[in-house]
């Protein structure tokens, strides 16, 4: 069962150059067929009219441009349409112009020539993140009794984000989003909160967008100690009590002021998203990133590459599949995060797209969405693996219907081309490097008799249109033109066939 479609994102793209303009659109199209380029521009000036007209909710380009460069657009777009979404795709690599662009809120910033597989990423990134302002959940916020927020010097934020589970990224999934809302339910965040900070500390629970994840802040006077980290690990065990799910919270390492708790929280959210582990309850300290993971889906990546390419050489789908486990757990075993295992479930899909003429759209589509839904309900490492494996045999069962009908076809255009010259199904065997025993069965199936029957038939039935439409070619031609180079041991074969000499058929056919 599937759950709501995703909706269509419109995108503007921005280039002087036209022809490179229309190459990146149609290869962001291609990439991502959520995203619809509704308008391109040649500036800045006349992007932001474009952006007047059609609302977009991303706009990708370039910095270098007449009239009106990329990064003032930025600034623009920034200023007018705080929620709108750029990518800068630029030939400039200066550090500087990189900065402007994070100050002006850029999503990304990619350099020219653009590989596929960085676009790919940033497109997957993009899509996940506008996920979230489609989900018209309204926010509840939960006050000790004594709470208000307020901006005073002598007050600061012990600010707590939490993920209950999995990150969800397509809030409009009514399992994914339904399964969490009801752990969400079952959790008595008041208690928890209360026995948290008794009554010497006010604190707030703030719903955030997915179902699934909430923010906490407890005020703490300056001079008053707060241990962060213990707090963190209470607040963790409390909630694993009540859901049996591995629970993620991202803190500051101490409390921050007032005028820093949004940017905090923006921050910690942007963490949660980068650095979740499936199975693994983890408690993330802002400031203290991981950088082992860039190394990890590299390596996963060149496997990857490799496993296929060599699939594609010798079409061995059980060892394809033994290779294929191999990643996937070395994958876990290195608490590879959400996001990387969905971007290499995808990945692993694209290298699949192997035959336009034989890919079925509809099907990987239909994969890729059980992945995506399987790896957000997996609560453990081995419902993990199961998830991927299970979808990934199925693609294996798909894989095998394809190659098998790929190699059927090339069997029977084979036998039909050269039938004059073949003798037996070893030849084909032979040349088209398949086993004798394996092919004589498939061509039984395929055409209900065997493939010496087969030839003969097509021979013969050559001989029968050559003696209808030319009835004045000597026998010997005829039989040299058919594939054999005795006319007794053809005439036989021609009247064990039809039941008449060809000299009979040919007085029949007159």
């Amino acid at each position: 069962m599937k759950g709501s479609p995703e909706r269509s994102i419109k995108a503007v793209v921005v280039e002087d150059e036209v022809k490179l303009g229309t190459y990146i659109s149609s290869k962001i199209e291609i990439m991502e067929p959520l995203i619809s380029v509704v308008g391109m521009a040649g500036d800045g000036r006349s992007a932001l009219e474009l952006i007047e007209k059609h609302h977009p909710q991303v706009v990708f380009t370039d910095i270098s441009m007449p009239v009106m460069d990329g990064l003032e657009l930025a600034r623009r777009i920034k200023y007018s349409y705080p929620g709108m979404v750029v990518v800068i795709i630029s030939g400039y690599s200066d550090f500087a112009y990189a900065q402007q662009a994070i100050q002006y809120g850029v999503f990304n910033y990619l350099l020219k020539p653009v590989e596929d597989e960085k676009l790919s990423d940033v497109l997957y990134d993009l899509r996940k993140s506008l996920a979230h302002s489609y989900s018209k959940q309204e926010r509840q916020v939960l006050y000790s009794d004594a709470y208000m927020f307020r901006e005073t010097a002598d007050v600061e934020y012990a600010v707590f984000a939490v993920c209950v589970g999995n990150l969800i990224y397509d809030m409009q999934d009514e399992i994914l989003t339904g399964y969490y809302r009801e752990k969400m339910e079952g959790i008595s965040w008041k208690e928890i909160m209360e026995e948290l900070c008794g009554s010497e500390f006010c604190w707030y629970l703030a719903d955030e967008q997915p179902v699934n994840q909430k923010l906490a802040g407890i005020q703490v006077k300056k001079g008053m100690e707060v241990q962060i980290p213990e707090t963190a690990q209470r607040l963790c065990d409390k909630i694993r009590e009540q859901t049996g799910l591995s629970i993620h919270i991202c803190c500051p390492p101490k409390a921050v002021e007032y005028d820093k708790v949004w940017s905090t929280v923006k921050y910690l959210r942007y963490r949660i998203q980068q650095e979740l582990v499936i199975g693994h309850t983890q408690i993330l300290f802002a400031g203290k990133e991981e950088s082992q993971a860039q190394n990890v889906m590299e390596i996963v990546k060149m496997k990857l590459r490799s496993y296929i390419q060599k699939y594609f050489r010798t079409m061995d789908l059980k060892d394809f599949m033994d290779e294929l486990q191999t990643v996937l757990k070395y994958m876990i075993q290195n608490r590879t995060t959400q996001t990387d295992t969905e971007k290499v479930c995808l990945y692993i899909l694209k290298l699949l797209e192997f035959s336009e003429e034989y890919y079925d759209g509809e099907f990987l589509e239909t994969m890729k969405l059980r992945l995506q839904r399987g790896i957000g309900l997996a609560a453990s490492e081995q419902e993990l693996l199961d998830c991927m494996m299970g979808c990934f045999r199925e693609i294996n069962g798909y894989m095998e219907w394809v190659c098998e009908r790929n190699a059927e076809e090339r069997v029977l255009e084979y036998v039909d081309t050269h039938f004059l010259t073949l003798e037996s199904l070893e030849q084909v065997a032979d040349v088209l490097g398949y086993n004798y025993t394996y092919l004589s069965r498939m061509f039984k199936k395929i055409t209900n008799m065997s493939a010496s029957k087969y030839i003969t038939n097509k021979k013969i039935a050559l001989a029968k249109e050559l003696l209808e439409r030319h009835p004045d070619m000597l026998l010997d031609d005829i039989c040299g033109m058919c594939g054999y180079h005795d006319t007794s041991y053809f005439s036989r074969v021609f009247k064990k066939c039809t039941g008449v000499s060809p000299g009979e058929y040919r007085a029949e056919m007159l």
